[in-house]
């Protein structure tokens, strides 16, 4: 049973109940995220995630912490680049308890000085561990390669310097303008009715806001497709490759999920099956689409050898042309039951059902219905698949990454002139 609920003050109630799962998953949706920030920003949508946790006017962080391991319960956050999430899973019995712990951390976070400079380092040391990742190293170069200098194309995490120069009056502030009522969802999923879930929500979130205006939006960037090398002592070389998606509401954006599991979504795959099995040329290779918003992206990712790098770029362009050339029915068909059939264990529990009914909602405003998940991705014909094959692999139209010891080659131009010459 699916419900979208506008409460009183503006907030929004959804509600997935299910008695297949005896737990209860609850999550706090606010729409912003990384996208939202200023260059001085930068971080800050993280930093404030990390200090809810550090104390209320009721509750020290210890007590947050033990008080919800006393009941069983797990919790967490998350920051994305549109959205920033807090989260419990617990029993039934423990929904209200979830609910007001929640709602303490999110109206009533004191965030002490003491205890944001001890977070500062935690957080910075959090950085440190991602620029010692190729991979995140990689795909943060990937997101400047595509948008440059603006929200967009900065890593979610921030600075060290940022991190550093917050305080506690600037996070007071940002929450002020993003984490208002019309800006905020209230995820509910698993074994609760609604009656109960509706009330929680209303008493401990929708009657405390006092923000009910509309919230600051998020600023309009252009992709500028470029390219960015990072040189790391690591052993391989790693690759990255973007091209534009579709907005998560739009109706193209199934059929290049389809079109992305054809190319590089398992090991059937035609990248998987190219670069790893025929040629031994990485042991990671895939593409994977991403929707916002305002926008979308197709990534493709690869790790290799240095001395391999030419070679399996143009690999990866022999199969985006073969994939402009058509792609069958049989790989429609199986693209499609891989695709269902992921929807459907993602669906199987409570938390997997809030999260993807509150990704859903702040991205497009529409609810998660699985069936509807399900009608859709059988609907899509192969001209469907074809016509956003067309529009998404424009070579023009790539940003590229590259992470190795050397990254002198420019990835990107090796791109273009390995597809000039198919």
């Amino acid at each position: 049973m699916e419900k979208i609920v506008k409460l009183p003050n503006g907030s929004t109630l959804l509600y997935n109940g299910t008695d297949s799962t005896r737990s209860v998953a609850i999550g706090i949706y606010v729409g912003c995220g990384a996208d939202y920030e200023s260059e001085k920003q930068s971080g800050i949508s993280h930093f404030i995630e990390h200090m809810l946790f550090k104390g209320t006017e009721k509750r020290t962080a210890f007590d947050i912490a033990r008080e919800a391991e006393s009941l069983g319960v797990q919790m967490n956050a998350f920051t994305a680049r549109q959205m920033t999430s807090f989260y419990t899973v617990s029993t039934y019995e423990h929904a209200e308890d979830c609910m007001e712990i929640l709602s303490d951390i999110f109206f009533r976070s004191t965030f002490p000085e003491e205890e944001a400079e001890r977070e500062k380092g935690v957080v910075i040391e959090e950085i440190h561990r991602s620029l010692d990742d190729p991979d995140d190293v990689c795909f943060d170069a990937l997101s400047t390669a595509l948008y440059g200098n603006t929200a967009k194309g900065r890593p979610i995490l921030g600075t060290t310097e940022n991190v550093r120069s917050f305080k506690p009056a600037e996070l007071r502030e940002y929450m002020k303008l993003h984490y208002g009522a019309r800006n905020t969802v209230i995820s509910v999923a698993g074994k609760i009715e609604y009656e109960r879930a509706a009330g929680l929500a209303e008493k401990y979130f929708d009657s405390l806001f006092t923000n009910v205006r509309e919230c600051a939006t998020m600023e309009k960037v252009a992709p500028v497709y470029g390219y960015v090398g990072v040189e790391k002592q690591i052993e391989q070389a790693v690759i990255a490759m973007a091209f534009p998606g579709y907005a998560y509401s739009d109706r193209r954006a199934v059929p290049l999920k389809i079109a992305s599991n054809i190319l590089g979504g398992g090991m059937s795959s035609r990248l998987f099956q190219s670069v790893r099995e025929r040629k031994g040329l990485a042991y990671d290779v895939y593409s994977l689409p991403g929707a916002a918003k305002d926008d979308g992206v197709l990534e493709i990712y690869l790790g290799t050898n240095p001395e391999s790098v030419r070679e399996a770029v143009q690999t990866v362009a022999e199969e985006i042309s073969g994939m402009k050339r058509g792609v069958t029915e049989e790989e429609l068909r199986k693209a499609k039951e891989q695709l269902k059939t992921g929807t459907v264990l993602g669906s199987e529990s409570a938390t997997a059902l809030m999260r993807a009914a509150g990704r859903a909602y702040v991205l497009s405003g529409q609810t998660y219905d699985v069936d509807k998940v399900l009608t859709e991705i059988e609907a899509v014909t192969l001209s469907d698949v074809t016509e956003v094959i067309e529009e998404t692999f424009d070579f023009d139209k790539v940003a590229a990454s590259f992470v190795a010891k050397d990254a002198s080659v420019n990835v990107r131009e090796l791109l273009l002139a390995s597809e000039e010459e198919l």
